[in-house]
């Protein structure tokens, strides 16, 4: 029994970590003798390159692992809010993730020739398109959320932080596995497999299947019979297979596979006349469909005092989507209802090396190269109709002009050519054990070979290159045995781009400017009252040149990205844990704040006042029709000054409570949590109107779990939202189309029971 409770306050030790790179290993130990800590295995990460453990990163770092992922049921990216510090993932239009970290990222994953902000990596693979986020989380040991720029470690895409999935890997010498299957309501099915079998004595090969489907969570009453949104029907499937021929060397395989057939997700206009939030009063289907492939090798080899590691990957996704746009019934623009469909297909080949010392020594370096290679195509129809029996596909790029629908309203159509390298190199420096100067520098280029048109005209060439100089420079100090103060500067970059739909624009360039970020961050990492409790802290500032945004055209379905010349953020997070009761029970805490603004003169359209000052300009006769050239100029009046304004997804609090009871019984160990989450109001946009708040929301979550002593069986139960709150998730303004306001609402409540047997 002491054996299991040891286990699982190791475990629960680990999930808490959730700000500021607790360690989790550290914090686990129950004992009364603080110094039993030192034998407990301690949670590597991968930062800058290198196996470190987490405790010892100087940056703000989060692990989640496998354990607290099931027992919240974290099944996909979006249900990581709450759980790591400064991370917020929405919806778009579509289906598609948009990730930001401290308020950077991205807001819109539709202009496919920009970088995320946030990058994403499975097992180290840089994955090129956040579309892929929708893949969900399969059979993962845990995942890591690094926050501030990366441009060292992980290169353009990462100036807010970077996402990375590692996966359970096959173990030598081992025969093992095990099933799961989870049922709640709204229909709520999921079952998963997983085995691990031994091949000789130096090679294993693992495999896990996984299919989840659940009913909508909302519905559209605009359809005759109702239709169902934020559904599932999902099957995620990984080989993965482990060759160790020595104790130096070790290659891995890994092909996974994921399919998706949804109905779409529900965002609910903001002028929706039903108020139900769980009812949308679209009349047209939504749909997704996506098929990615994922297949990568990594190589590592330890030599004589350094290691060689090697990533390479390739990438295949297709998706597909159409949805009603206007998110309404009522027809805009004299009679056209806005019926967007969209299809992306990408693949990608990504190869990065790296050669790192082995540690100990008075001077660690890391150095390597990286490259990718990214042949992206995007098809862009939208229809004006309502009749699902309409054409609603995306029509071939070859389509003759003189064969387009009479229905067909705009087309985008376009090829790119990515191509990626980077080499970079990261000295520390260990003055004493218990001090180090840690700096890195990296060179990055990036180049666009794009062909694109609108309406299916002639597709026209285009080509775009960037390149810029990223790196870091950190200290940390190990003040005693359990605490630590650190300090660092780091640059982030992203690329700049191409504005694939601004041919014809009055004011977005056709080109995008690189975004620019310097961070300045110190913190603390600390262990009290003999382990009893942890204590961590940092604060960070963030200077942004060009930064990125979705900028707005007068004439409508001309906008993309632009640059706004300087903002700032800064911010504090803090996380505390303690055991009480003889370790029987874990409080924990965690808080950040946020804050921002532009810090000198910039004008920028809204969309919104540019809608109203072209219905004025044609009801006042200044514009005789839509889309005239006084109509034009009417919308191009409507320029907000956002000099002080906040920028988007800055919540001025959120962090999370919790408390976790561990009960020892004859023939098991019960484990339960009880946990609230809250998030602030934030700004959705760089206006600030009052469309643009977003209100703030908390969420109660509970779990409770058996597992009996000497069985390999367990049985839990997970409660998400259990007071069915319907809060606003997040806020999306569809930037080139229509310019609804629509709102992502919470997941409502879920209960779901799962058992899983391991063999």
């Amino acid at each position: 029994m002491q054996e299991l409770r040891f286990r699982k306050t190791l475990i629960h030790s680990a999930i808490l970590s959730v700000f500021c790179s607790l360690p989790a290993a550290n914090a686990a130990e129950p004992a009364a003798d603080p110094d039993t800590s030192e034998d407990i295995e301690t949670v590597t990460i991968t930062v800058d390159q290198r196996q470190v453990n987490l405790q010892e990163a100087a940056l703000s770092v989060t692990a989640v692992n496998s354990d607290l992922m099931e027992q919240a049921n974290i099944t996909d990216a979006t249900d990581l809010n709450g759980y790591v510090p400064g991370l917020q993932i929405n919806k778009s239009g579509g289906s598609e993730r948009m990730v930001s970290i401290r308020g950077v990222g991205s807001q819109t994953p539709e202009n496919f020739f920009s970088h995320p902000g946030v990058s994403f990596h499975m097992d180290g693979a840089y994955i090129t398109n956040n579309i892929a986020l929708n893949m969900g989380f399969l059979d993962v040991e845990h995942i890591e959320v690094q926050r501030g720029p990366q441009g060292t470690a992980f290169g353009a895409a990462s100036t807010g932080g970077t996402l990375n999935v590692i996966s359970k890997k096959p173990v030598l010498d081992e025969f093992f596995g095990e099933v799961q299957a989870s049922f709640g309501n709204y229909n709520y099915n999921q079952g998963q497999a997983a085995i691990n079998l031994p091949v000789g004595d130096e090679l294993a090969i693992r495999a896990v299947a996984q299919t989840t489907s659940h009913d909508g969570y909302a519905v559209s009453n605009g359809i005759p019979g109702g239709y169902e949104l934020d559904d599932a029907n999902n099957d995620n499937s990984r080989i993965s297979a482990k060759w160790q021929p020595s104790d130096d060397l070790s290659i891995t395989f890994i092909a996974q596979h994921y399919d998706a057939h949804n109905n779409g997700a529900a965002l609910k206009a903001i002028d929706d006349p039903n108020p139900d939030p769980r009812v949308v009063s679209q009349d047209f289907p939504a749909k997704f469909d996506m098929t990615m492939d994922v297949a990568s090798a990594i190589v590592s080899w330890q030599l004589s005092g350094m290691t060689f590691k090697s990533i390479t990957s390739y990438q295949n996704m297709d998706h597909a989507q159409s949805f009603d746009a206007d998110r309404s019934t009522i027809e805009l623009f004299n009679g056209y209802d806005h019926v967007a469909t969209w299809a992306t297909s990408a693949e990608t080949v990504m190869q990065e090396f790296s050669l790192s010392s082995s540690p100990g020594g008075t001077f660690d370096w890391v150095i390597g190269g990286f490259y990718l290679n990214s042949n992206s195509r995007q098809y862009v129809n939208e229809f004006a109709g309502t009749d699902p029996d309409d054409l609603t596909d995306i029509l071939p790029v070859d389509t003759d002009p003189a064969a387009l629908p009479p229905n067909l309203t705009y087309a985008e159509n376009t090829a790119v050519e990515r191509t990626s390298w980077a080499p970079f190199l990261q000295g520390t420096l260990n003055f004493t054990d218990d001090f180090q100067i840690t700096a890195g520098i990296r060179y990055n280029d990036d180049g666009f070979d794009a062909m694109s048109s609108t309406y299916y005209a002639t597709p026209s060439p285009r080509t775009f290159d960037t390149d810029e100089v990223t790196g870091k420079f950190a200290m940390n100090y190990q003040l005693s045995k359990d605490n630590m103060v650190y300090t660092s500067w780091s640059r982030g970059y992203k690329p700049g781009g191409i504005n694939g739909g601004a041919v014809n624009a009055m004011v977005v360039s056709t080109t995008i400017e690189p975004e620019i970020v310097d961070a300045f961050e110190i913190g603390s990492k600390n262990q009290l009252l003999d382990n009893k409790l942890k204590l961590n802290v940092s604060a960070f500032y963030y200077n942004y040149k060009d930064m990125q945004y979705i900028q707005e055209d007068p004439i409508p379905y001309s906008g993309g990205l632009g640059n706004i010349p300087e903002a700032n953020i800064w911010g504090i997070e803090a996380e505390a844990s303690w055991w009480l009761l003889d370790d029987s029970l874990q409080l924990g805490i965690n808080a950040t704040t946020l804050h921002g603004e532009y810090p000198m003169e910039y004008y920028a359209l809204d969309r919104r006042e540019a809608d109203a000052a072209g219905a004025a300009a044609l009801a006042n006769g200044d514009a005789p029709y839509p889309w005239s050239y006084e109509w034009f100029l009417a919308r191009g009046s409507a320029t907000v000054n956002v000099e002080g304004n906040t920028p988007p997804n800055l919540p001025k609090l959120a962090g999370g409570i919790n408390a976790t009871w561990f009960g020892e019984m004859e023939s098991g160990l019960i484990t339960a949590r009880v946990e609230y989450l809250y998030r602030g109001d934030y700004s959705a946009r760089i206006f600030g109107t009052d469309v643009d708040q977003v209100n703030s929301y908390g969420l109660l979550n509970m779990f409770v779990q058996y597992e009996p002593d000497d069985a390999n069986w367990k049985v839990w139960l997970t409660a998400t939202n259990l007071t069915d709150k319907a809060a606003v998730a997040g806020r999306f303004v569809d930037p080139y189309g229509s310019g609804v306001v629509s709102d992502e609402y919470v997941a409502p409540r879920q209960i779901i029971a799962n058992f899983s047997y391991a063999f």
